[in-house]
């Protein structure tokens, strides 16, 4: 688990450090990385994704809100947490969907409730898919599954690691009531897409940004294209 503090003030990001390890509901596998302005931070995260961010909405060089539309492009599922000590920007905030506000000076008891309900939301959306495929058996994280493939009584499951691909032995329609919740998207008989890596969608092709063409048909096609217009809004502001 990656979590970063985004504060330009080094006494803030220190005592935030030193409460976020007190409360000893890390798991051990975290690391936290602190960073001075928004624009390191949304660099950072582009290369490697946070997965909780702690980011003020104050800052000079682009405010936490403008990093906040960037850091969701990259990654819609990163948790954001904004810290303030102005509530008027709560209501800006609402198209990045920060699970909370940490009002300046921060409140310890607030921090502790405000990491167990991330470590929670994180846990929930880190959903694993099983594959069980002959003699083995894998777990893939949803977030890295860029389409799903139905081939005759099989399914074949690609993500987006190199040469990482999948079969087994399932319906699309199981897939597909489940993952609905996890940004995917019938888009074809055949296909389940999810829109997190849709880069483009051209006539009835739909371009990923992990180097993969999905076939769209063209009855699902104004159904498909409503579905990512309000994924983009929901997830992918300002870009």
């Amino acid at each position: 688990m990656r979590i970063a503090i985004c504060d330009d003030e080094s006494e803030i990001r220190t005592q935030l450090r030193k409460t976020l390890l007190a409360c000893n509901v890390l798991p051990d596998n975290a690391s936290i990385d602190e960073f001075a302005n928004g624009s390191s931070l949304v660099q950072h995260h582009k290369q490697h994704p946070f997965d909780i961010i702690f980011l003020d909405i104050q800052m000079p060089d682009i405010t936490g809100l403008e990093a906040g539309k960037e850091i969701k492009a990259a990654d819609w599922n990163s948790i954001v947490i904004f810290l303030t000590s102005h509530t008027q920007y709560m209501s800006m905030s609402f198209r990045i969907e920060p699970l909370d506000f940490l009002t300046k000076p921060i409140d310890e008891i607030k921090i502790g409730d405000v990491l167990r309900r991330a470590l929670e939301k994180y846990r929930r959306e880190h959903y694993l898919i099983e594959v069980k495929w002959r003699d083995s058996i894998t777990s893939l994280d949803v977030r890295n599954v860029v389409y799903i493939k139905s081939e005759g009584r099989e399914v074949e499951i690609i993500t987006n690691k190199s040469n990482e691909q999948y079969k087994k032995t399932a319906k699309l329609d199981t897939y597909e009531k489940c993952l609905a919740h996890y940004g995917f998207f019938r888009c074809h008989q055949r296909y389940l897409i999810n829109m997190g890596f849709i880069k483009s969608i051209e006539n009835s092709i739909i371009h990923t940004r992990a180097g993969y063409d999905v076939p769209m048909s063209v009855r699902k096609k104004k159904e498909c294209l409503g579905a990512y217009g309000d994924f983009r809004t929901r997830y992918l502001v300002g870009i």
